[in-house]
């Protein structure tokens, strides 16, 4: 039994299947269920698995491999790639750095590009200038 054999997609989320596949990699991988090397399933095994599109399993592939989750080599398979985590704490940040990394990584886990992030704090930085919050 592999970590995704319990996985289901839920439908009534409003999150895209895609997004979901992804989520749940990145958080068996986070949590250790998968670790550096693991190799994962094929994108078209993992298709047939969850009954969904290769394509949707595909997408959700390339945005871990570019977030450096997972590593693809040509003829092999797709496996858990040794990961530094971006952000990790060191002795020097503040209690603020520290709320910010979690503030990121949360965002990032939700399926939340870059530009999303910073778009959604700058909305939240303006709700707050409209309601004259200090």
């Amino acid at each position: 039994m592999t970590p995704l054999d319990s996985f289901e997609i839920d439908y009534s989320s409003g999150l895209p299947v895609w997004i979901q596949v992804k989520n749940r990699i990145a958080y068996l991988i986070g949590t250790g269920e998968y670790v550096a090397g693991d190799r994962l399933p094929t994108v078209r095994a993992l298709a047939v698995d969850l009954d969904i599109s290769y394509n949707t399993v595909n997408r959700a592939y390339m945005d871990l491999e570019r977030d450096g989750y997972i590593t693809t080599r040509k003829g092999r398979g797709t496996f858990v790639a040794e990961r530094h985590e971006v952000g990790a704490a060191r002795a020097t940040d503040t209690p603020l750095e520290l709320l910010a990394d979690d503030l990121i990584r949360a965002c990032a886990n939700s399926g939340m590009r870059e530009d999303d992030i910073l778009s959604f704090v700058e909305a939240r930085l303006a709700l707050r200038k409209m309601v004259g919050a200090k």
